[in-house]
């Protein structure tokens, strides 16, 4: 696949990279895999519904969130330095997580045993 942006894509790459404070051009194409993965994920469960353009980003945005902070959660849990004052937390291993209440908001019945 091709590592190059697309115009459609750059702008999800930018708040991709803002949200998960990656600035280094070096981190771009690792946000843009991760981007492509959410993609991935998310059209089986969007299939044959009419989700909005707004919608559909955040969503694409926030699962490729979860999967570029997975990459620092061995067993499913960050560890950060004490140093932080912040205490690890678990990363879901379900992709979908954070989409699923966005798009059942938008009628899609995502994670209800329909799609």
């Amino acid at each position: 696949m091709n590592d190059e942006e697309t115009k459609n894509e750059k702008p999800l790459v930018d708040e991709l990279a803002s949200q998960a404070n990656e600035h280094d051009a070096g981190d771009r194409p690792a946000l843009l895999k991760r981007i492509r993965q959410a993609v991935e994920y998310l059209k089986p469960v969007t299939k044959g519904y009419d989700v909005p353009p707004a919608v559909m980003d955040d969503c694409i945005v926030s699962v490729a969130l979860d999967l570029w902070q997975s990459k620092d959660a061995r067993n499913g849990l960050v560890g950060l330095d004490n140093d932080a004052g912040i205490e690890p937390f678990h990363v879901s291993s379900d992709p979908l997580r954070t989409a699923r209440p966005k798009l059942r908001a938008v009628g899609v019945p995502a994670g209800m045993g329909i799609a």
